[in-house]
């Protein structure tokens, strides 16, 4: 019996700013596991070479238009956000080049953990 996760999702942990190749993921989820409460913003920039120009994404709908919100230059806020709680953040990179940088700013940035899972792989094995 084939399983639908293996090989077709991508998952590690992260440090804000590093470069993520999103080659053959359509979407991804962000984690992150605040120690100090408070808001989160996430920016998201993308290019087309690993070590060129970041640019922040255009694309308006980064995030599901669940809140009723647009995603403009790239920029995310999810909060407030209590001592230890864990926020998954969905992103839709359909509009995104292949290399991405999600850079975590905000009170709540300092000391948490990130990681992060590619999803929706355009070409899946058999």
């Amino acid at each position: 019996m084939k399983r639908a996760l293996f090989q077709n999702v991508r998952v590690a942990p992260y440090d804000s700013g590093e470069v993520i190749d999103r080659d053959n993921f359509l979407s991804a989820t962000f984690a992150a596991q605040v120690a100090i409460p408070g808001d989160l913003t996430l920016t998201i920039t993308h290019c087309d070479t690993e070590d060129g120009d970041f640019e922040p994404a255009a694309d308006m709908r980064l995030e599901p238009n669940d809140k009723g919100t647009f995603t403009t230059d790239g920029v995310i806020t999810i909060g407030p956000l209590d001592t230890g709680e864990l926020a998954n953040i969905d992103l839709d990179l359909v509009g995104c080049k292949q290399f991405i940088k999600i850079d975590v700013s905000g009170v709540a940035s300092d000391d948490a953990f990130y990681a992060y899972v590619l999803g929706d792989a355009q070409y899946a094995p058999v």
